[in-house]
């Protein structure tokens, strides 16, 4: 192994938690980023069950995630208005932040703002021996070798050094120079549309206390753009579109923003300050390829998604689980390089679903658009006073709100995607991105899925059936008369949970619940996928099962 087996460039969320992934299987990793100093700006927001579910796998605690982020009172719904101060047009829930998700989470989706987020991922970095972290580096060349890469870095000096390490992984964000520097092409549109991001700290909750929520979308002739809650009483955003052709980045100047707050509001506002003010340009683009030799691309330098939908950070957090156990077997010897190449086979389709879906959301807020403006641009200001002045609604308005809501439902996007590679045995094919349901996650226990969550009994404790599962490690989940397929794991130096003995579920037995006779089994991969689905096996004898336990881990 390499003296650094692992390069990470980029130290946002998806930097982070492949750091810490990669740690967790006893890997250490050299970690860099060009910024001195975090990000202060807002940014993502959205972090959803599966990413919580993963911190929690790695120490840090989604609970503690939770109880930072907003409340769900606060965070809860997306309101559709005139201005923050003005007229209401409809109003959707938020995703699944209630206790109904529990039934198929330990977690449900928590709104945090990105650079508290990153705070708590470096806290855990801070104590993790096998991660060395150093801000104010770029990366400036990659040179691969028959068994390494040569990473030029750049501190901010300009001093350069030169580090051999076995892989590279690229989480240099949307813009990615070492994508650049690899070739690898983008495809889908790379502008749909330009904004200027206005992050201001003021506290508008007199303002939204009877409205309290995450998304303020403004319909408002005299205004555009969305409002962001981070904290309604301190941390807000307004994406405001732009026009590069025509404004500067020196445009939108202190007075101007103060300006356009204020029209969004529709009243003068409270006393604020603002904090960041940057241009972004929305895309909907998947890299064309997801390694090139030695070198993976992972989180936004592999896709860049419209933010309607919060799945860019999330997509980016399971690129990094996925890929870190990968590496990891590789690394240690106990798998061949062709595993690496199941990790494009097995993400990319993921994020081209979470792609196309993040662009028909942004695509469905048009139908709102005409039904307040109407589609004569000279008529706008006189059609939308004449839905505000309405006694009730009209239908297409409120049509049109209905069909926001897989916009802001995507709960199985966030848990019920599968896997087909040949990293897992017997899965069944991926459906049409076209074909995939946005909202309605029905749990599966097919190859290729993800073990769903249950409440179980685990040594007198309620737990979820998850956290049994280590990320470092494969585990065998055997039915109540699995005891072969148990020996056979144990002697291939597998885990092996079970059902009835080591863990009980309160509602369901595990034949009903898997489709697995009694003497049946799972053997699940480190990042909670089923690799495959074992049948009956209480007359085959367990040299047999040893041999095929290790053939599949060998596969």
């Amino acid at each position: 192994m390499p003296a650094t087996p692992v390069l990470i460039v980029g130290a946002g969320p998806v930097g982070q938690l492949a750091a810490l992934l990669l740690s967790r299987h006893g890997i250490a990793s050299r970690l860099v980023d060009r910024r001195r100093e975090p990000s202060t700006a807002p940014k993502a927001h959205a972090v959803n069950p599966r990413t919580l579910e993963i911190c929690d796998s790695v120490g840090v605690p989604a609970a503690r995630l939770r109880a930072a982020g907003a409340s769900a009172n606060d965070a809860g719904w997306v309101r559709f208005v005139g201005t923050l101060a003005g007229p209401e047009f409809g109003v959707l829930p938020y995703e699944r932040q209630d206790d109904d998700a529990l039934v198929h989470t330990p977690f449900p989706l928590t709104n945090i703002p990105q650079p508290k987020f990153e705070a708590a991922l470096a806290e855990a970095i801070a104590g993790d021996r096998n991660i060395q972290f150093t801000r104010g580096v770029s990366c400036k060349g990659l040179a691969e070798g028959a068994s390494s890469v040569t990473a030029t870095l750049e501190a901010e000096d300009g001093a350069t050094s030169t580090l051999d390490c076995g892989y590279v992984i690229a989480a240099d964000g949307a813009g990615s120079p070492l994508r650049e520097m690899l070739g690898i092409a983008m495809e889908g549109p790379a502008s749909l549309q330009h904004y200027v991001m206005i992050h201001f700290e003021a506290d508008l909750r007199a303002l939204t206390d009877a409205r309290p929520g995450v998304l303020y979308f403004l319909f408002d002739p005299k205004t555009a753009g969305v409002f962001i809650a981070y904290d309604r009483a301190d941390t807000w955003v307004l994406m405001q579109p732009c026009d590069p052709g025509a404004e500067t980045r020196e445009s939108f100047d202190d007075a101007r923003c103060r300006k356009l707050i204020e029209a969004a509001i529709g009243m003068t506002p409270p006393p604020l300050e603002i904090s960041n003010i940057s241009p972004w340009t929305m895309s909907a683009q998947v890299a064309e390829r997801y390694r090139k030799g030695r070198v993976f691309l992972a989180g936004d330098a592999a896709h860049r998604f419209p933010p309607t939908g919060g799945l860019g950070l999330n997509t980016g957090a399971v690129d990094a689980q996925n890929l870190a156990w990968k590496l990891a077997a590789v690394l240690k010897g106990e798998a061949g390089a062709a595993l690496l190449d199941t990790y494009e086979i097995e993400r990319r389709p993921v994020a081209q679903v979470n792609c196309e879906q993040s662009l028909a959301n942004a695509g469905k807020l048009f139908d709102l658009l005409f039904a307040l403006h109407g589609t004569d641009p000279a008529r706008t200001e006189k059609h939308y006073a004449a839905v505000e002045t309405a006694s009730r609604p009209p239908a297409e308005l409120a049509a049109a709100v209905e069909a926001q809501r897989p916009h802001f439902d995507s709960f199985n996007l966030q848990l019920g995607y599968r896997y087909a590679s040949a990293a897992t045995i017997g899965a069944p094919d991926l459906a049409a991105a076209r074909d995939v349901d946005i909202s309605n996650y029905e749990p599966s226990w097919d190859a290729g899925a993800h073990v769903p969550h249950r409440w179980v009994i685990h040594r007198s404790a309620r737990v979820s059936l998850l956290s049994l599962l280590g990320p470092d490690r494969f585990t065998l989940l055997a039915g109540p008369a699995g005891s072969a397929w148990r020996a056979a794991a144990e002697a291939a130096g597998v885990g092996a949970l079970t059902a009835e003995s080591d863990f009980s579920d309160m509602e369901t037995d595990w034949c009903r619940l898997t489709g697995l006779p009694a003497d049946g089994a799972l053997l699940v991969r480190p990042d909670g996928h089923i690799a495959c689905r074992f049948g009956a096996a209480t007359r085959v004898p367990a040299d047999f099962l040893k041999r095929q336990m290790a053939q599949i881990l060998a596969r």
